[in-house]
């Protein structure tokens, strides 16, 4: 409409993978049926947050890439790239960052012999059952949008496997 909008903030990240503009990944580990997800200090927040393994896509790679390299870098865990499952992707803000992330479930993850997780902002990784896990997306205000998403996808996703 010809309108101008001088207050506004885009989040443009570095690199964007594809026409689906892919900027970063979030993937849920999982290990003899738990769920893992780190319990991080976030600064900006002033709080601890309930958070999956995140992380932007770098320049030479595939989306599930990231996913394995985040995996490791800030839990200390390995998956076979067989054992990756795409949940396809959402756009964590679209009135704010320019670009979508792609979500995983890493099935049947293990543990490396040693810890290489350095990042800042990762925390202690805690198990969840199925249930248990539904109570927390649903009831805690502090779990990040992608963890939400790729938790609730993730649930949907063994289910429809145990259906089978």
């Amino acid at each position: 409409d010809n309108q101008i909008i001088e207050n506004y903030l885009i989040v443009k990240p570095k690199l964007s993978k594809g026409s689906d503009k892919i900027v970063g990944i979030c993937v849920l580990p999982e290990i003899d049926g738990e769920f893992l997800l780190m319990k991080g200090w976030r600064y900006q927040m002033n709080e601890f947050i309930w958070q999956a393994p995140a992380g932007f896509v770098e320049y030479n790679e595939e989306p599930s890439e990231t996913a394995i390299r985040e995996l490791r870098e800030e839990t200390s865990l390995k998956c076979d790239k067989n054992n990756l499952v795409s949940l396809g992707s959402f756009l964590p803000d679209a009135g704010l960052v320019e670009g979508r992330v792609a979500l995983f479930l890493a099935l049947n993850c293990s543990r490396l012999e040693e810890s290489v997780s350095y990042e800042v902002g990762v925390g202690d990784l805690f198990s969840f059952s199925k249930s248990d896990l539904k109570k927390l997306i649903y009831s805690s205000s502090n779990i990040g949008g992608s963890t939400i998403t790729t938790s609730i996808r993730s649930l949907n996703y063994i289910s429809c496997l145990e259906k089978k």
